[in-house]
């Protein structure tokens, strides 16, 4: 058995003096210190393709039909745990991830421990996020804010809730999937809170005061309840309003408070509400009513987009109207 000192000498490697003059010796944990991106071909990738891999990740639809859904299913936060994996990787990466991470602020996620006190859970994370973005640089990444809200003491959430939102410069859209916290718009009101920078809201009926804050929203969409509200709640500056509007309810008498309050609109949706309850019976076919509200629509001169939704494959008498009414008033408003 060789010695020790000779067993040294084998396991190292020859020397070779013109390899030491044509290579010197890498210093892989400096590296990052002299280049960030050395070595990291994620980082090289063009941002467009970057963000196409991503898109693969699940995330929480837009809009969110709390009709025909329950608590969002924590498949909707895979991309959000993705991009946070990625992020404690290495500095050239958080650098890319965090806008990508922070863009979307979805305070809606309720782990499987807490499904059955989601009430209470939903509230205490608006409270404990809103307090800690308020006072965080990645406040300036947020884009898009999705919100439910319960009877669960709300005193202490919307007072952060309220204190952060001003503090967000570039956000653009606000979802709310559930609403049902009495005194919520006195609250609001109370605030004196207004976002001049919100252009897209999606909102169940109950929630309809946000579009009172953001006074330059051009896209309002009814995620739940009639839609009475909301469509009280349109402006000169409301350019698109879509969504699950019930239509057969507010019959014809809506028109006229359509035609007033969103004189410029450009695009509008029909489409049937869901009842969870009822399941796909719900929405089966076309309220007959639509064929005596489409041809009102006619004042509606900047209209360019009537969106028809129908979840059925198969056509039925009122549909077949409806449908013919649409194209009707389309091909009167092109002349």
């Amino acid at each position: 058995m060789p010695s020790r000192n000779t067993r040294r000498r084998l396991e190292s490697p020859p020397a070779d003096e013109n390899s030491k003059e044509s290579d010197p010796p890498s210093k892989p944990c400096l590296a990052d210190e002299w280049d960030p991106n050395a070595g990291l071909f994620l980082v090289q990738l063009p941002p467009e393709l970057f963000d196409a891999i991503i898109e693969n990740y699940g995330t929480l639809p837009c809009p969110f039909f709390y009709s025909t859904h329950n608590i969002p299913e924590l498949k909707y936060y895979e991309r959000n745990d993705a991009l946070t994996a990625l992020s404690q990787t290495c500095r050239a990466l958080r650098g890319i991830i965090l806008p990508r991470l922070w863009a979307r602020l979805d305070i809606c996620r309720v782990p499987e421990r807490a499904r059955l006190t989601w009430y209470k859970y939903t509230m205490q994370a608006i409270e404990r996020k809103a307090n800690g973005i308020a006072v965080s640089p990645v406040r300036h990444h947020v884009r898009m804010l999705t919100l439910m809200f319960s009877k669960s003491q709300p005193e202490a959430a919307l007072a952060a809730l309220w204190n952060m939102l001003p503090k967000l410069p570039n956000l653009r859209t606000i979802q709310v999937i559930i609403c049902k916290t009495p005194g919520l718009a006195k609250s609001l009101t109370d605030s004196k809170l207004e976002l001049p920078n919100v252009t897209t809201l999606f909102l169940p009926n109950e929630a309809s005061f946000f579009q009172r804050i953001c006074p330059n929203a051009t896209h309002l969409c009814c995620v739940g309840g009639s839609g009475a509200s909301l469509m009280s709640a349109l402006t000169e500056k409301t350019e698109v309003f879509d969504g699950m509007v019930d239509w057969t309810d507010l019959k014809l008498q809506v028109v006229g408070r359509l035609l007033k309050n969103a004189p410029n609109l450009r695009t509008l949706e029909f489409r049937r509400p869901v009842n969870a309850g009822l399941g796909i019976a719900s929405q089966n076919t076309a309220p007959a009513e639509w064929k005596q509200i489409i041809p009102k629509l006619a004042p509606l001169k900047k209209l360019t987009k009537l969106i028809l939704t129908f979840p059925a494959a198969e056509e039925i008498t009122d549909d077949t109207a409806s449908i013919e009414a649409a194209r009707t008033l389309m091909r009167k408003s092109v002349v």
